[in-house]
This record gives structure tokens, sequence and C-alpha cells, in this order.
């Protein structure tokens, strides 16, 4: 005998066997009793619903003899001869192949012949939607008045095609998706007439696979029966036939991405790889994960909006636990970018692996899950059995070496302040005892000689000392007080010695000024955009204040002479503005290993950036050429949290950032927008006295409320 697909072999017959579709199913059934019958009816919806199959029980009810609460009896004449396709009364036409004008107008001049042998001539008009603009037309007149014998019954998947004019003189049902549920009962319902061995949890994934629709998943039991050869079908051979995924495999894949594991992706796209399965399939099933687990974080009943198993929910449930739905929206939305990607991209998989190591690198991590709590019982076993293992010597030394070489830059300045340190110089000449210094870190050893007095802290340069010579430099006797403003002088308020307190040399290590002052705009390493010079001046002549400045006056003579600003700005402005110096490279040198470690991508972008910032506003200055490439950057507030936080280790003050290109930021700086943009503090005093002297003395000062 031949096979017939089981979706035409077991196609509802009346109305009973029409799966869900109530509301349409009632509708006509009522209808069919009360004998009142429309001219036209509309069915839409997505495929697989039904929408034909009702059209069809439909033409044999009001045309049957015998009908019995509404159904066609299906064994009159006149049933049988709609079912076998010998009754020329009720035709039915495929509008994808037959949309022409020519078409139509043979419908329109045949139905106003009266029918042969049923009562209503019935025209059933598949893909309606595929009809021409002509066509249409050609139908509308019809459709508008047509003869009292006649029926036409349309269905679409796309509804929104259809003219107006044509929606406006039909009843519209709108067939909706069938639930899991409902087709895991018919398929066990058909599986059981046909004799097919198949587990429950094998109907649930054939159900889920068909989203909706349940002549697809008829079409797929068709499939998965005839290749089983007489074996019960389980979930995993449906998963093997389709080229889905398991869930499993998700769920590892999805906590790979969220923990930034880019190391763990690659063997596992190649696992996808091998297995033959879609790329694009699975991209477009990984966004539909992240959307279950989103659901799970949002929704107190997530087992009522996921169609899953209660397993996986939970699955869902732990790891949305684990992340944020900030990163869960943002992985949805590369991944749905990425799916249209596929499909034109001449190397699939080179695109899909790219974009999977950027979504680990820019991700949102989440912790590993705890497993590791038993790793520091070796670590403390070996410091217990120290005293009781002598043949063991060396273990203790191991273990404590990290946390002498990690404090070794700190351990070199209080060195400075020792004096045993400077009595004891023939160790000097012995370069390999540097890895005893370490010791410092240890309790401090007793001193056999206490009257030999420290040197006072005045004398003591911060700065490490050179390795072939441990004298100490001495520096000016106030390192605070302002050098003589000439004029001005008299103007400034006094400074104030503290002599109650003098700090140790660990405290001065650690110093770092927070504002510019006068010693610092004083000094010629700070090179700016615009002209280097002294306050006194250009407090006494602010008319020399140009580019053309003499070099003498500008910079020392062991200094290069810096590049002029195409706009002239006030020379205090610009000293306060670029006092940063160091700084600027050490707050940029940490931002940049950060990016290396973390954001391989963005590291090769901002790699030559530069780091500056003006009161409260950090600015990460790029290249005018990485343009397109910072509003996403921008939008990063990973990367744009972490420079704050690093440059604030420079500067505390700090509470903006922002990234500019060097276009963007040259503008803005000679234009004095820079400044207005991001409004600081209050001035510090001394740049109010020098106001009041200005204004005293009649010497003009520029844009100083400004900075």
């Amino acid at each position: 005998m031949e096979h017939v697909a089981l979706y035409r072999l077991y196609r509802p017959m009346n109305f009973d066997d029409i799966v869900e579709q109530q509301h349409a199913v009632s509708a006509l059934r009522q209808s069919v009793i009360t004998g009142k019958i429309g001219h036209a009816y509309l069915f839409c919806g997505t495929r697989g619903t039904g929408k034909t199959s009702i059209a069809k029980v439909f033409s044999r009810a009001i045309n049957c003899q015998h009908p019995v609460n509404g159904n066609p009896c299906n064994e009159c004449e006149i049933c049988k001869g709609v079912i076998d396709g010998s009754l020329l009364d009720v035709i039915e036409m495929d509008a994808a192949s037959n949309n022409s004008v020519d078409n139509i107008r043979r419908i329109c001049d045949e139905v106003m012949f009266m029918p042969a042998r049923a009562k209503y001539k019935v025209y059933i008009i598949d893909e309606v939607h595929m009809l021409s603009t002509g066509a249409f037309n050609a139908l509308l007149k019809t459709l508008e008045e047509p003869p009292a014998h006649a029926v036409f019954l349309l269905a679409t998947t796309e509804p929104h095609r259809i003219p107006a004019t044509i929606l406006s003189r039909c009843q519209r049902y709108d067939f909706r998706r069938i639930t899991n549920e409902s087709i895991v009962k018919r398929l066990s319902f058909i599986a059981e007439k046909q004799h097919i061995s198949i587990e429950p949890d094998a109907l649930s994934a054939i159900a889920t696979i068909g989203d909706g629709a349940l002549r697809d998943s008829v079409s797929l039991l068709d499939q998965v029966s005839t290749t089983s050869e007489g074996k019960t079908i389980t979930r995993d051979d449906i998963l093997r036939i389709t080229g889905i995924v398991d869930e499993a495999f998700l769920n590892k894949f999805a906590t790979v991405l969220l923990e930034g594991r880019a190391a763990d992706l690659l063997p596992l796209c190649r696992e996808l790889a091998m297995d033959g399965r879609d790329l694009i399939r699975f991209t477009l099933d990984l966004a539909q994960y992240f959307r279950n687990i989103l659901v799970t974080r949002i929704s107190p009943a997530p087992q009522t909006l996921i169609e899953s198993t209660s397993a996986s929910i939970a699955a869902m449930t732990a790891l949305g636990k684990r992340t944020d739905s900030t990163a869960l929206l943002f992985f949805i939305s590369k991944l749905s970018e990425l799916a249209g990607e596929l499909k034109w991209s001449p190397a699939p998989r080179t695109s899909f692996e790219i974009m999977m190591l950027r979504l680990a690198a820019r991700g949102n991590k989440i912790a590993p899950p705890v497993v590791a709590a038993p790793a520091p019982a070796p670590v403390a076993a070996p410091v217990t059995n120290e005293p009781a293992a002598p043949a063991t010597p060396p273990a203790p030394p191991a273990l404590e070496k990290p946390a002498i070489e990690t404090p070794k830059p700190e351990a070199e300045i209080p060195a400075i302040a020792t004096p045993k340190v400077e009595s004891e110089k023939p160790a000097i000449a012995t370069p390999k005892a540097e890895p005893e210094k370490p010791a410092i870190m240890m309790p401090p050893p007793v001193l056999d000689d206490l009257s030999v007095p420290p040197p006072p802290l005045d004398d003591i340069e911060v700065t490490a000392p050179p390795a072939d010579d441990m004298q100490v430099p001495p520096l000016p006797d106030d390192l605070d007080a302002p050098p003589p403003l000439d004029d001005i002088e008299a103007g400034l308020p006094p400074v104030e010695k503290k002599e109650e307190h003098a700090p140790t040399a660990e405290e001065l290590a650690h110093t770092q000024p927070t504002s510019p002052n006068l010693h610092k705009a004083f000094a010629s390493e700070h090179v700016s955009q615009g002209q280097n010079t002294n306050l006194a001046k250009a407090a006494r002549e602010p008319d020399v204040r140009v580019p053309e400045m003499p070099r003498d006056i500008l910079v020392l003579d062991n200094e290069t002479a810096p590049v002029a600003p195409k706009t002239p700005v006030s020379n205090l402005q610009q000293v306060i503005r670029h006092s940063g110096g160091d700084a600027f490279e050490a707050a940029r040198k940490d931002f940049l290993d950060y990016l290396m470690k973390e954001h391989t991508f963005e590291y090769m972008y901002m790699c030559d950036s530069k780091i500056a910032w003006q009161d409260q506003t950090v600015w990460c200055i790029m290249p005018d050429s990485f343009a397109t490439t910072i509003d996403e950057i921008r939008k990063n507030p990973i990367i744009m949290t972490h420079l704050l936080s690093i440059c604030q280790k420079h500067e505390p003050s700090l509470i903006h950032a922002h990234v500019v290109t060097q276009h963007d930021y040259d503008t803005k700086a000679s234009t004095g927008d820079l400044a207005g943009i991001t409004q600081g503090s209050a001035q510090p005093d001394w740049v109010k006295a020098m106001e009041k002297v200005s204004e005293k003395n009649g010497i003009p000062i520029t844009h100083v409320t400004d900075m």
C-alpha cells in the first residue's frame, strides 16, 4: 500500500477533531446549525494551525445531507464527493500558482451558474495574499455582491498583504498557535494508532520544535518513525535528526560565556561544527536560552512561560541567580544581530567564533561556582608540619616567597630614612645581597646604637637613590612655599610652616598632590598644548603671552620648546589644566594593563590613547582614526567604571570620565568649552588671592574663573 503522510492521513474530518481554535469552531458550527451562512470567510494565522482543514470541514458541513450537531456526516453522497474530489461544486485552488487576473476572471464567470448537486458552490482559495493587485480588483465586485449560492473561503498566513477592501467584505477568524500540551496529546493519539513507540520526553521535544504548528509536529513524528527501525524513539533521536543542540549543551555554552572563559569556547565551537549543527539555528536557540534565563529572574512562575522540563528550568534559575538582567539583555541583543550576519557571511564558522570570543571578553562576567573550597587545605598542611618535618626545609621559603616579592618597591623607600642602612655601606658592593632586603617586612631588629639621630626629613629626597651612590642631594628647605612673585609677592598670604608634626618617609612616599601648586607651575617638565612660562611674568606682562614668546622665557636651555596652540589660551589656565605630569602616564599604564588582561579587543583600539584630567573629569583621548568605535566604548559601563576608578588612585577628586577623539579634545580645549563642560569645585585659596592682587594693581588675568 502506498505510504500516506501522517498529516494527510490524520487531517480533521469534523469540527470535533480540530485541535483548539475554539473561537472559530464554535462560530462556524453555530452558523451551520442555524443556517446563517455568510458569503465570504477569511481564515488567517501561522502555518499548521488548521486553516485549510477547517475550511474543508466547513465546505462539507454546509452541503451535508445529514449533519450531526453542525458536523458533516462524511457518509452521504455529497460528503464523499467532497472528500474524494469528484464533486465539482467545491473547488479548491492555490493562489500562489493561480494568481493572475485571468484565473480570477474565470472564477467570476463560473460563480454565476447554479451548483450541480450541492446546495452551495464553495471556492476555497489558499494563500490568497499571493494574488496580484489586478486579481484582487477583479475579485472585489464578486465578493461585494455574490450570488446567494456562492461561498468564498479564503486562507492566508499574511493578512497584512490583503487589501482593506477585501478584508472589509469577509468574516475574519484569526487562528492562534497551538499549545505544547495539545500537540503532545494529538501526537500521542497518532503514535498509538500507528503503533509508534516513543518516549514522552521525545513528544515534548517534537512539540517544542513545532513551535505551535501541529502539521510541522506531525511531519516530524512521521520522519522519525521511518528512521527508528522499530526501536523506541528517544529525545536524543529527535535532537540528532533535527540538528538541534540539547539544553545541557546550551547551559554549558551559556555558562562559559557569562564567566568569560574564552579558552573553553573554541572546543565547544569545534564540537558544534563537527556534529553538523546549524550555526544560525544554534545562535537563535542560544538567544532563546538567555531569554529563558532572564524570565527566571523576573518572573515568579517561570514554568508557565518557558516550554521546557523542570530540570532544565532549575538549571536556568541557578544560572540566572549568578548574573544580572543587564548582561542577559546584552547577550540577547548581540546574538540576534549575529543570526542576521551569519546568513551573509562568507565564513560562518569564523564569524561565529570571533563573535563568541568578543562576547566572552566583553560580557558581564560572573564568578565561577564555589567548588575550590578544599584548595587551602594543601597550603596549610606544610605550615603546620614544618617543625615536625625537618627533612623538607625548602618548603617554607617557597611558600613565603610570593609574600616577600610583592612589597619590594615599598621596602626600598623606608631604607633611606634608616641610619643603620647607610652605615652598612660595604653591603652595597655586593649586589647579590638585594634579595635579603625584604627582611624589612619582618619585625624590626634591635639597634645596637641608638645615639645616632635620624637625619631631618626636610633634607631627604623621596625618590629612590641611584644604585651606585647612596648620598641624598639636599632639596630647598621649604617644599611648599612658592617662589617670589616680584610685584605681587606682598599681596599673597604668608605660607604657614607645619612644624608640629613631621611626616615619616612612608607618608612622603605615598603623598600625591591632589591639586596644582605654585611649585608645580614653575617646574619645566609640564609640557602641554600651550607655552610654559612663570606666573610672575604672566601677571606683570600679560601682553607677552603669545605663541611667539622668546625661548629663554618659555623653557630652560636643556628643554625643547613645546608646540604652540592654534588659539591663544591663558598661561595660568594651561598650567593648572596640565599639571598631572607623571600621574597621567601612570594612570594610562594602569588602565592599559587592565584592558590587556580583561578586554583584549578594546585594548587593540585604546592602546594608543592618552589620559588627562581637569578638575573632577577624566579624559581618555583616542586617535581620530578610531572615531567610529568610541560610541561602543562609551556604552560599556564596565570599562568606563574602571577608567574612573584607576585614575582616582592618582587623583581622588575625580568623579567623571569621558572618552573623546584627539580632534574633539583639541577643539574643546582651544575654545575653552572643555572647562565649561566640567565645572569643578571651588578655586584654591592662592588663586583667589591672586585675583585680589590683580584687581588691586590693575593687572588682568584671563580665564582664571573658567579653570
